[in-house]
């Protein structure tokens, strides 16, 4: 389980997380959807989350499972740990500006992921004693992200809707526990997103993932969320099940702007 404690982080006199607490995570594979108004601390969450900000209070902690325990777990802070560092212990994430190679291909692109999740040095051309490893990992990830047809193509050469599928099966070659998604559909066609949406939600539930995905497609969310958590002025606003967008008047007017 991953979990931020308190969480506060200002810009200024922004406080963009304003003591956040909530958890991801309490059953494997579990998909949860962060959702809010521009503003709301949604991505500044994240960062906090893998690293790429330092809070001004507060914790981010792991539940990692005992060797030999049956099921039993123990807490580890990581609130100080690089993200390098959280990447290795599982914690990965995907931006919404899609991050891959432009001028390699489809398949190189997954390569060089799943070489670092081996802990290779090696040229990616270089035959080793793990060379088969890779390759049958790296064969996996594309066909459970569907790209093996077109593992051949340069990556800028792609749609969008497949660079974002490529984006996010690099993150999976870094064997994730936790993957955090911000916006995967941004940019996407209309009638690519449930596609793309879909892709990762059944790769997470094959390998048992948790993810955790600002979304601002609500059809989208109610669709896939196992769980929602619903952002406002920094803050927790509602948590629970995704009905509550349907049900919840108040929260049907915070996220949009809908008087009942």
């Amino acid at each position: 389980m991953l979990e931020a404690r308190e969480l506060r982080k200002e810009f200024g006199e922004l406080r963009a997380t304003d003591d956040v607490s909530v958890r991801f995570g309490e059953t494997e594979g579990e998909m949860v959807f962060i959702v809010g108004p521009n503003g709301a601390g949604k991505t500044t969450l994240v960062n906090l989350l893998t690293g790429l900000l330092e809070p001004d209070r507060g914790e981010v902690v792991v539940h990692e499972k005992v060797a030999g325990g049956n099921g039993e777990r123990v807490e580890r802070e990581i609130t100080n740990v690089p993200p390098a560092e959280r990447v290795r212990s599982g914690l990965v994430r995907s931006f919404q500006i899609v991050h891959v190679f432009e001028e390699m291909t489809v398949r190189e692109n997954v390569r060089v992921a799943v070489l670092s999740r081996y802990g290779k040095t090696l040229s990616m051309r270089t035959v080793d004693d793990g060379h088969e490893a890779v390759e049958e990992t790296v064969d996996d990830l594309l066909e459970r992200f569907r790209l093996a047809d077109i593992q051949h193509e340069v990556a800028e050469t792609l749609p969008h809707g497949d660079r974002k599928l490529l984006d996010v099966a690099m993150s999976f070659g870094l064997d994730p526990n936790y993957l955090l998604l911000d916006e995967p559909t941004s940019g996407v066609a209309t009638r690519e997103k449930e596609y793309v949406i879909e892709t990762i939600v059944e790769a997470s539930e094959a390998d048992d993932v948790t993810t955790v995905t600002i979304e601002h497609d609500m059809d989208l969310v109610k669709e896939y969320a196992d769980r929602l958590v619903v952002l406002h002025e920094g803050r927790v606003f509602r948590e629970g099940d995704p009905s509550l967008l349907e049900t919840d008047s108040e929260l049907r007017r915070v996220l949009l702007g809908v008087d009942e």
